[in-house]
This record gives C-alpha cells, sequence and structure tokens, in this order.
C-alpha cells in the first residue's frame, strides 16, 4: 500500500513539473475556437455547466475561508447550481460566500493562463483537476455527479498522457474559456435582473449578497457592477498575459 501510494506521488510530481507553453499560432487558434464556443447559445447552454462547476466551488471556497460548514453542491440540467453551507444566517461571511461565485471562473482563468506563460503547464492542469475532483466529492445529486465526472474524465485523459504540447493547449483552452464564460455568465445575470418581474431575479446570488448583510445594504445592482468589473478585468488580464 505504501509502494502504491509512493507510486502515485511520483506520476503526480511528473505531472506537476510538465513546463510548457503554447506557440502563439496556437493560442490565436484556441482563442478563436473558445469564442466561438461561448458565443454560440446552442454550445454555450452545453459547455456552461463546465463554468457552474466553478462558479459552485468559488462558493465553497469563501464558505471555507469564512468558518461556514459547507454540506454540498449540486448542479441542475438547466446549467445553475447550489452550495449548500450553514453558519451564521447574516454577516460578512455569508456576504462573501454569495459574492464568491460569478468573480470564480475569471480568476480560475488567470490563474491558469499565468501558470500557462510562466511555462508551468502541468501545475496549472494538475490544479484544475483536483478541483474538479473535489467538486466531485462534493456533489449532492445525478447531474452534479455526471457533470464533475464527465468534466474531471475529459481533461484527466490530457493530464495522464501527460504531452507537453497538448498539456499546455489544454491549459490555455480552458483559461479562455474560463474567462470568456466569466463574463458571459455575468452578462446572463444582467438579463435576468432587467426582465420585467422576473422571479428568478429574487434568488440570484447578487439579490441574495443584497440581503446577507444588513450593515451593507447595497442594492443587487451594486453587486452586479462589481460581478462585471472582475470578470472583464480578470479576462482582460488572461488577454494580456497571452497576446502581450
Amino acid at each position: 500500500m505504501i509502494d502504491g501510494a509512493r507510486t502515485a506521488m511520483d506520476a503526480v510530481a511528473e505531472r506537476w513539473g510538465v513546463e510548457a507553453s503554447p506557440n502563439p499560432e496556437t493560442v490565436t487558434v484556441l482563442v478563436a475556437a473558445v469564442v466561438v464556443l461561448t458565443a454560440v447559445p446552442g454550445i454555450w447552454r452545453v459547455a456552461r455547466q463546465a463554468s457552474t462547476i466553478v462558479h459552485e466551488m468559488g462558493h465553497v471556497l469563501a464558505a471555507w475561508v469564512t468558518g461556514r460548514r459547507v454540506s454540498g453542491i449540486k448542479l441542475h440540467t438547466d446549467t445553475s447550481g447550489v452550495t449548500v453551507s450553514r453558519g451564521r444566517p447574516q454577516g460578512p461571511g455569508l456576504l462573501l460566500t454569495f459574492l464568491a461565485g460569478y468573480p470564480a471562473p475569471g480568476f480560475l482563468a488567470l490563474g491558469l493562463v499565468w501558470l500557462a506563460t510562466a511555462g508551468h503547464s502541468g501545475a496549472a492542469l494538475t490544479a484544475y483537476q483536483a478541483v474538479l475532483v473535489l467538486a466531485l466529492l462534493l456533489s449532492r445529486n445525478t447531474v452534479g455527479i455526471l457533470s464533475c465526472l464527465l468534466a474531471a474524465l475529459s481533461t484527466g485523459l490530457i493530464w495522464w498522457h501527460n504531452d507537453p504540447e497538448i498539456v499546455g493547449s489544454t491549459v490555455v483552452g480552458l483559461g479562455v474559456f474560463y474567462a470568456l464564460a466569466g463574463v458571459r455568465g455575468t452578462l446572463d445575470l444582467c438579463r435576468v435582473h432587467l426582465r420585467p418581474r422576473s422571479r428568478s431575479a429574487a434568488g440570484t446570488d447578487a439579490a441574495q449578497a443584497a440581503r446577507a448583510w444588513r450593515a451593507l445594504p447595497l442594492p443587487p445592482a451594486m453587486w452586479i457592477i462589481l460581478f462585471l468589473a472582475v470578470s472583464s478585468g480578470t479576462a482582460t488580464a488572461v488577454f494580456w498575459l497571452l497576446f502581450s
């Protein structure tokens, strides 16, 4: 058993240490492909589930950091999700938990691309796999389990095969996807709040953040502006890293 654990650790260390950075031509092709992926409504409805996983993991991380207990996450077929946590029903911890979802894809994108452009694509893909595995362990419904499992397996095969060029391209592609998905997801949130008499608006992260801490009673629109600023800022930083 000890030998098996040592072998597993050696395999992770080997893949963590892969150094690769895609060439400019490959980056341009990847960016064009991902733009189509996030722009075409039919494709986006499917691909958005991968963004929802990271969105919910943003809530999870914020809940843990602020001392809340996380019961699990659930993903739905309409690409919405929910993170269940326990703790104080009001206050900064709950507020930060609600605020952490929409910025999460952008910050993940920035981390992935920063590592890739620094030549540490293996570390980036290993960290991404860890996020997916943790999301899988926290999933509490069938859709969530299947979604996380599919995401983990699809990129896990690339991680295990460990071809430096493919690993580097995958990390850049993931980074661009999550950068654009963060912006696209926030714009979708805007549309929900702009619909007249939308019942869904009351349950969004922005609406719940507005009710989370009475000492900071900002309306949902202010939190949406914050989400837009963060998602746009991280996306801009990602493209600056790739093309500077």
